[in-house]
Order: structure tokens, then sequence, then C-alpha cells
């Protein structure tokens, strides 16, 4: 193993959560979730959607034009084939760092917001494993944002885990159009703030782009929260007092003019890691509150029923408890990136806005 690795491993290792003995088992005797399958009945590309055409330029009036080339992005989205006929709002998922969103989403959130009638997409991987220039890879939420709302003809939610929950706000902060094509945006376990796991990621000087990025003395930081978002999308960010990769807590997920809530604001006392914030029932209580009411989770309103269970309702414990143990991925990932020794530099738009 590199040496320059073991911190961040260290960090990242931490932030698997908590499963129960009969969880653990059951991974331990199943193989990795298998990827859905693109063009299934429930899932079809959206660059091959029957529904309209997929855009032909990456540029857009209502912000910064995209670096990423469309064909790329496009094949990085997959919708459920509902999307143009939905009655709910269609909902987009996005993976955090090292994850697939096959492994973040496909057993719990994914499968529960199917169930309830809503259209859902994911971007089913990050490039390079989310270790890379997040101001890039935000350039994925944009285009799949702009994407659900042409072919669904109507505003869209989106939901990101840790690094995709960074990369949502980013997409909303500086690709003003989005605002009128978004109803909630919802982070589970975001470090919107920053946080101690970029300065323990890099604190042998030298870490992958992406990992300069979360310390919350960041540049990328520092441009992201430097104004709320536009006026329009309800904003809830959730976090968890004992998460061990997102902290300081409370303030590492906060966001200037966001609902920012605590799980155990909710539910005092309760125990929920970093990845048990994707199956954790009082942190799902307070995403279908946002979802199924107008403005952001409400503490007031949320359903503390939730506070009861372990995991929410309909979660497929096997396939969560394989999807979630991703060691091996965070070793293959970050044993094999490119490390640097300073963060990658804001883009114009950024510095500026």
């Amino acid at each position: 193993m590199k040496t320059r690795a073991i911190p961040l491993l260290l960090a990242a290792v931490l932030g698997l959560g908590t499963l129960t003995p009969a969880a653990a088992q059951a991974a331990a005797d199943r193989t990795p979730v298998p990827r859905p399958v693109p063009g299934s009945a429930d899932s079809v590309k959206s660059a091959k959607s029957a529904n309209s055409t997929a855009p032909t330029s990456s540029a857009d009036p209502g912000g910064p034009p995209l670096e990423t080339p469309v064909a790329t992005l496009a094949a990085n989205l997959a919708c459920s084939a509902d999307l143009a006929d939905s009655a709910r709002t269609p909902v987009l998922l996005t993976p955090g760092t090292v994850e697939s969103a096959d492994q973040a989403w496909s057993w719990g959130y994914q499968k529960v917001l199917r169930e309830q009638g809503h259209a859902v997409c994911v971007i089913e991987d990050l490039p390079d494993s989310g270790t890379t220039d997040m101001q890039v890879t935000a350039e994925y939420v944009v285009y799949a944002l702009r994407r659900m709302h042409e072919v669904s003809g109507r505003k869209v939610s989106v939901i990101g885990h840790s690094q995709g929950g960074l990369l949502n706000a980013w997409a909303l902060r500086f690709w003003p159009d989005l605002a009128g094509k978004v109803d909630d945006i919802i982070g589970l376990g975001a470090p919107h703030s920053g946080g101690l796991f970029g300065d323990l990621a890099c604190v042998a000087g030298r870490c992958p782009d992406s990992a300069w990025q979360f310390k919350a003395s960041s540049d990328f930081v520092k441009a992201l929260i430097r104004e709320p978002l536009a006026a329009g999308p309800s904003f809830t960010s959730i976090g968890s007092d004992t998460d061990e990769v997102i902290f300081p807590a409370p303030g590492a997920t906060r966001f200037p003019g966001a609902a920012n809530l605590q799980v155990q604001q909710l539910c005092p006392g309760r125990l929920v890691g970093h990845m048990g914030q994707l199956f954790d029932a009082g942190v799902h209580a307070l995403v279908a509150d946002a979802l199924d009411h107008e403005g952001p989770a409400d503490l007031n309103r949320a359903d503390r029923g939730g506070c009861s269970r372990y995991w929410f309702e309909g979660v497929d414990e096997a396939k969560m408890a394989a999807g979630i143990l991703i060691v091996k991925d965070i070793l293959a990932a970050f044993l094999d990136v490119r490390w640097v020794d300073k963060e990658p530099a804001l883009k114009e738009y950024a510095a500026r806005g």
C-alpha cells in the first residue's frame, strides 16, 4: 500500500456506518450488487430516450459552458422509462466519492422512490470515482437536471450523498437556469462548509483534487457558500452528530439559507454514521417530509415514527449490506489516481461569482 493513501483511507473506511450482525453476514455471503442494465424495462439511458433528442451543445445561456462532452455526460445518466409521464416529481440521485449509484441508491432510495411513483434518474458513476476536480464533476449534475426537466416538462428534485450533495449545490449555485428547473435539493452528509476530512486526507501535503476541495479553508468551499443559492428551490441539508467522515458537526454540512438539520434533532441520541445516512429511517423521514411538502423539511412536521426503526421501510437489507461495504473500491480508487500538492484553481465563473 502506498504510504500517501493511508490518511485518506482511514478517514474513508470510518464512514462505512454501522451494520447489524445479520446484515454484515448477508454481505459476506453475497457478491456485490449488479449494476442496472441500461435499456431494461425500468432503466433507459437519457441519450437514447424516445421522448426527445439529447442536447447537441454543451453551452447554455443559463450558465458557464460545460467542458465535458455531451456524449460523456449523457452516457452516465440512467433514467426510469416513465420520466416523461410520471405522476410524481422526478428525482435525481447523485452518489458520493467512490460510490456507484448502484452501491449507494439501488437498494434504498431508488427502489422506494420508484415504488412510490417517482421517476428516478441516477448519475451512475462520478468520473475517476469522484477524486478529480469537483468543478468539472458538477457538470454531470448540470446536464442531468437540464435533461430531466426537458424530458419530463416539470421541476425535478435532487438528492445527493456526501460529495454528491456538494456537487448538487455547486451546480445550483453557478448555473442560474437550474433554479427554475429544481423543486427540492437535499443533501445527506454533504460537506457544504468543508471539514476536517480534507485536512486528514491531505496531511502529507499531497492528495487527490477533490480532497483539497473538501477542506473548510479551500477556495472551492469559500466560493460555494459565499452566497445562498438562487431563490426557488427548497434546500434541506441533513447531517449527523455521529458522522465519522464529515465533521465537525453540525458546521460541516451547513449551507447559508438552507434548512440545516441534524437527524438527532428529530431522533435524539441516534447513532448514524456517514454511510448510514443512506439507509437510516430518521434521515429518510426528513427526506420524505421535504419531498412531500412545499418548502424544505420541517422538524415539527416530519414523521418521528422513523425514530423507532433502524432502516427505512422498503430497504433491501441484503443488497444494502453488499452495496455499502466498499472498502475494496476505496483501495482501488485512491491508490490509483492523480495526487497533487495544491487545490485546483477556481474556474473564472466561480472566482467572480
